[in-house]
């Protein structure tokens, strides 16, 4: 019986010239995982790079595609961000605001009437918060009035000192293309807005390599349109 049982505990199995019980052949040539490997071949690895620099490779120009247009997108946001603030600012106000576009430096600013940016930084009250409308003079209404933008001084005018009305520089290789009248088509570099909602009327193209944007300010709103256009279109706007 112990024979047998011994016989039976080593199906399978087999020994060597010297005795040595060894693992089912099977077993013995079977390729293991490469879980337990531990590693790749030399061959793994290079197929492994070379599909890694072939999906670069591909990869690459959209990346580089989508990076430059989201710079075009961002100088248009700051633009966008700048001009309802001027907007909002001449409503609240009861002043013209100008938008100063200074294509060689590529900044945007806001600029307020003088006498209020010292008010704001001073401290100091308006001069007509503690009268009432019937002591006002000619000049007070005069400067609340709304004056149009070919009246305006921009001399008369002064950097808005709040945060939101800082100088803001665009991003690299987004440059200003243009800024003209929407009438006369005349290069311009301000754009006025009104205490009565109105402004005028402006359109600002800013040109990237692989999109342009145009937005166009409509005088008796105030209000920002933006179109994309080809950068072809873009460049006519430099002429």
């Amino acid at each position: 019986m112990c024979d047998q049982s011994k016989v039976a505990k080593g199906i399978g199995q087999r020994a060597n010239l010297n005795g040595e019980r060894l693992l089912p052949s099977y077993f013995a040539f079977r390729p293991l995982p490469f879980a337990l490997r531990g590693g790749l071949t030399l061959i793994e690895l290079i197929v492994v790079m070379t599909l890694l620099v072939l999906l670069a490779f591909i990869a690459t120009p959209s990346f580089v595609k989508a990076t430059k247009t989201a710079k075009v997108r961002s100088a248009v946001q700051r633009l966008v961000v700048t001009l309802r603030y001027a907007r909002a600012k001449a409503l609240s106000l009861g002043r013209p605001v100008l938008v100063e576009l200074d294509r060689e430096s590529n900044t945007v600013r806001v600029l307020i009437p003088a006498d209020v940016a010292e008010r704001q930084l001073t401290g100091r009250p308006s001069p007509v918060a503690n009268r009432s409308i019937e002591e006002w003079t000619d000049e007070d209404w005069w400067k609340l009035s709304g004056e149009r933008l070919e009246t305006l001084d921009p001399l008369e005018f002064a950097v808005d000192p709040s945060p939101m009305g800082k100088e803001r520089t665009l991003p690299d290789g987004v440059p200003i293309a243009s800024v003209t009248d929407l009438v006369s088509g005349e290069e311009l570099n301000l754009v006025a807005f009104y205490p009565d909602g109105t402004a005028s009327g402006v359109r600002i193209v800013v040109q990237g390599e692989r999109l342009a944007i145009m937005l166009e300010i409509a005088p008796t709103t105030g209000n920002t349109i933006l179109k994309e256009i080809s950068p072809s279109e873009g460049q006519k706007g430099r002429r």
